[in-house]
């Protein structure tokens, strides 16, 4: 929602959707996006920390598939249809995609793998990309995390992590 606000303030019209309405992991919820948007923020997210030796493949695949395969084949299918060449994308990663925390493996490694996909993305399409990776930001997500995991690291609030996408996707210019 910060972010939401954010962009309204700055003069952005905005329409915010949620799983509910497109679901990453089902394309059959796709094909409802109407007309062309200026910017497609891909903040999906989610956490669930469990230890990696009991975490089941079919765990391990549905992260990959909500945090890194489902945005790349909405792009690939829908891109053209709802974004202009001008239009600017922006993904949201973790330090988790990079750092050896093992609080939900799963969750780091599609990250990573959206990580590979940015780069990607960015030299072989026409919008403009880029990715914000966070470290800790006071979500109902960061709830979920082990205490002793986030000792000493800095926590941004929503609407600080809202004004470095801004910033990021140079959406001010």
């Amino acid at each position: 929602m910060a972010l939401t606000n954010r962009l309204v303030d700055i003069g952005w019209d905005v329409t915010a959707v949620g799983r509910g309405r497109l679901d990453l992991t089902r394309p059959e919820t796709w094909d409802w996006v109407p007309g062309k948007f200026d910017l497609l923020v891909f903040s999906a997210g989610e956490l669930r920390p469990a230890p990696w030796t009991i975490k089941r493949l079919e765990e391990l695949e549905a992260s990959y598939r909500l945090h890194a395969a489902g945005p790349v084949a909405f792009l690939a299918k829908r891109g053209e249809a709802v974004l202009g060449w001008w239009s600017k994308i922006v993904f949201l990663s973790t330090v988790g995609a990079v750092n050896s925390g093992a609080v939900d493996v799963g969750y780091g490694m599609a990250k990573a793998a959206l990580e590979k996909a940015v780069k990607a993305l960015q030299e072989h399409s026409p919008w403009q990309i880029c990715m914000v990776r966070f470290d800790l930001v006071d979500t109902d997500m960061i709830r979920l995390l082990p205490a002793d995991t986030m000792h000493g690291r800095p926590i941004l609030s929503c609407e600080e992590a809202a004004e470095e996408i801004v910033k990021a996707a140079r959406l001010e210019e």
